[in-house]
């Protein structure tokens, strides 16, 4: 027996003596610093297809391209997105149709290099062309750091596809729209071994968009309130979790929703996807539109700092994704 140690005291004497010192609240400090990135990726997708018929600031031509783009990366974005997908220019050539994609997307990327070099990260869109060389050509010829693979679409092109841009040096996005979808990312490239034990992944969850009939390319899944939001988001980003616990996960601002969900994934420590392509909905109860790209940028840079963080350099993107640096 330890003859320093103070008697225990009996239980109604010790029931006094707490209430005598009773005390509401700890003391703060208590509390542990949260577990949150403080650094976020903010990547920005400039194809505004959601603007288009409104007042917003619709890229078109291959020359606003690279002026969304160059706002855009000036402003602290990390990576742009950039998709010709039913764009149809001043000169009346379909974007994703009449030009090879390694020309249409050079047209902007070139001019985005001499001005910016290594200093963003190039996502393209790698689903239109004749053949599938064509499709992954913007990869195969370097131009571009990352693509997303949406992983409810074929099978029979997903997974070459995912093959094609790991074997060329480029991190594979690996979209995902429902819950639905992340099983499918499972089955397809994780448990064939197309995406390795260890190999970094790269998710981003594009959802809360509606679909016009019941068997798309892509599921939709259906927010039509802050818990149904939150509920599907929650899900998804678990989901992904139990796969691979160190995952990278990107979150689109989409539909009337963008708002919410941009800010939360900001709470949640993931990235961010912002701009036209997906949503212009200033606030998911009004009709009041955004109007630029640099506009939903600016707004989700300065939600991040309120919550604690600090956008994230094309590097620091890359590291996340498993990408070299560059210089």
């Amino acid at each position: 027996m330890d003859h320093n140690v103070e008697p225990a005291p009996a239980l109604w004497d010790a029931a006094a003596k707490e209430m005598e010192e009773y005390a509401f609240v700890a003391n703060a400090h208590l509390q542990p610093a949260w577990d949150i990135p403080a650094k976020v990726a903010i990547n920005v997708a400039v194809a505004s297809r959601s603007a288009l018929g409104t007042e917003a600031e619709t890229p078109v031509d291959v020359e606003d391209y690279i002026n969304e783009a160059s706002s855009v990366i000036e402003a602290g974005a990390c990576g742009v997105h950039i998709d010709f997908t039913y764009v149809t220019d001043s000169k009346g050539r379909r974007l994703d149709k009449d030009l090879p994609p390694t020309e249409a997307y050079g047209l902007v990327l070139e001019p985005l290099r001499e001005r910016f070099g290594n200093g963003f990260v190039a996502n393209v869109n790698v689903l239109n062309g004749k053949t599938f060389e064509e499709c992954l050509s913007p990869i195969t010829a370097g131009l571009a750091e990352v693509a997303p693979c949406a992983a409810g679409h074929p099978e029979s092109f997903v997974l070459p596809a995912v093959r094609t841009i790991i074997d060329n040096g480029a991190s594979p996005e690996i979209v995902v729209h429902s819950s639905g979808e992340v099983e499918f990312a499972k089955r397809r490239l994780f448990d064939t071994g197309i995406i390795k034990p260890g190999q970094q992944s790269n998710w981003i969850v594009l959802y809360a968009l509606p679909v016009d009939v019941g068997r798309t390319l892509i599921s939709g899944a259906w927010a039509n309130d802050t818990k149904s939001m939150a509920t599907h988001l929650f899900l998804m980003v678990d989901q992904i979790r139990q796969i691979d616990p160190c995952a990278a996960i990107t979150v689109c601002n989409a539909g009337r929703a963008g708002l919410y969900i941009t800010t939360l994934a900001l709470m949640l420590g993931l990235n961010i996807r912002v701009g036209l392509e997906d949503s212009l909905w200033r606030h998911p109860n009004s009709d009041e539109i955004l109007k630029s790209n640099l506009e939903l940028f600016e707004r989700a840079r300065n939600i991040a700092t309120e919550l604690g963080r600090t956008p994230a350099s094309a590097n620091d993107y890359r590291a996340q994704i498993g990408l070299p640096m560059r210089t």
